[in-house]
């Protein structure tokens, strides 16, 4: 993820935040700070990280891993969609959704050898739900109001980002 400037990055931080909480994965992240690049604005818990683990087999291991995979899914349509629709005021067109389709794409393939038809059904259902979150007015004028918070204070636990979105109204 490449940003323009600063306020873009607050939006697109700001857009994964919504999205930790509204893919429930606010166990599985530390806090969340503009001070980082691309995904790693968001601070995982180890846990996220999974590597492997002795005592899970196979099947529970790559359950684990798709699990993860889909929450970054999540996380970089929501930064993506935040900063297209709240903070340019622009939509998602054709072209700027197929690339962020390729890129899934790739990533599940490597990450849980996924084909495309089977990335393509969790990113067309996390596309349109995030998609109904990001075109609501009201949500917008609270993403704004996280997106400033988020230039002012640049970094945020999990519980202070947490309580933020809950006094947005956002969760």
């Amino acid at each position: 993820m490449k940003y323009r400037s600063d306020d873009d990055k607050c939006y697109g931080v700001a857009g994964m935040a919504v999205g930790l909480s509204i893919f429930d994965a606010t166990e599985l992240f530390n806090s969340v700070t503009v001070d980082a690049d691309g995904l790693d604005c968001v601070q995982f818990t180890p846990e996220f990280y999974f590597a492997g683990n002795p005592r899970l087999n196979a099947k529970e291991a790559w359950q684990e891993l798709f699990s993860h995979y889909q929450i970054t899914v999540g996380l970089v349509i929501a930064n993506t969609m935040c900063r297209k629709m709240i903070h340019d005021h622009g939509v998602v067109d054709r072209k700027l959704r197929n690339s962020l389709l390729a890129a899934m794409c790739d990533e599940g393939k490597e990450i849980c050898q996924l084909e495309k038809d089977e990335v393509e059904t969790i990113f067309d259902r996390y596309f349109s739900h995030l998609m109904r979150i990001f075109s609501d007015r009201n949500m917008g004028h609270a993403i704004e109001q996280l997106a400033k918070q988020l230039k002012e204070h640049r970094t945020f636990s999990r519980v202070e980002i947490t309580d933020l979105l809950r006094q947005l109204s956002i969760i």
